[in-house]
């Protein structure tokens, strides 16, 4: 099931990640939103293609830092 943004979701998080393309692995920074506690990283912008990220992998280093980096990589959906 394709998990969607709420109506009005909170962009203040962003991610910092590996992401895979096509055989490539670069570092790339998304917006990162909490859908049911659960976090999620804004692929697409037009915020239609949402990654699900493993909680564990997912740090942040200060509280009141907006800034979040991810220790996996994830496989770019729009390159399948």
């Amino acid at each position: 099931m394709r998990t969607k943004l709420p109506e009005s979701p909170r962009h203040r998080f962003h991610v910092f990640h590996p992401m895979n393309t096509a055989g490539t692995t670069w570092l790339r920074e998304s917006d990162l939103v909490f859908i049911k506690k659960r976090p999620y990283a804004v692929i697409a912008t037009d915020r239609e293609i949402l990654v699900e990220l493993n909680p564990k992998m997912l740090k942040h280093d200060r509280q009141d830092d907006e800034i979040y980096r991810y220790e996996g990589e994830i496989q770019d959906p729009r390159s399948s």
